[in-house]
This record gives C-alpha cells, structure tokens and sequence, in this order.
C-alpha cells in the first residue's frame, strides 16, 4: 500500500498492489488498485493497472520489506 496524489486533485489518494498469483499460463499477474479521496472518505477501489496479457511480475521483486 501507498499514498500519493494520483489523480492531480491534491488530495491524498491510496494504491495497493495485489497479487493474482501464477496464471495457467504460467505467467505472474499483478493489479494496482486506487483508493481516490473524496476529502473526507475514500472511493471505491478501481483498477488502474493490471499486467495480465503485457507482462509477468514477479511479487516477491515488489516486496519493500
């Protein structure tokens, strides 16, 4: 999870990366999820990038920690 301004609205949106796992086709797929601010709440999670079909990440490369 991170926090960033997202859409250029200068509030504080969140961004969480989940991992999909390996898929059949033995790729890794990942999504970015987007929490947008709407100042005092946040809106629903929308996807905003998923790597399905362009490439395969590998989650442990993501791994901050």
């Amino acid at each position: 999870m991170t926090a960033g301004d997202f859409n250029g609205d200068g509030k504080s949106d969140i961004g969480v990366l989940y991992n999909y796992g390996r898929q059949t086709d033995g790729t890794n797929r990942t999504g970015l999820w987007k929490f947008t601010s709407t100042g005092t709440d946040f809106a629903g999670p929308v996807m905003s990038w998923d790597s399905a079909g362009s490439l395969s990440c590998n989650w442990i490369s993501s791994d901050l920690a």
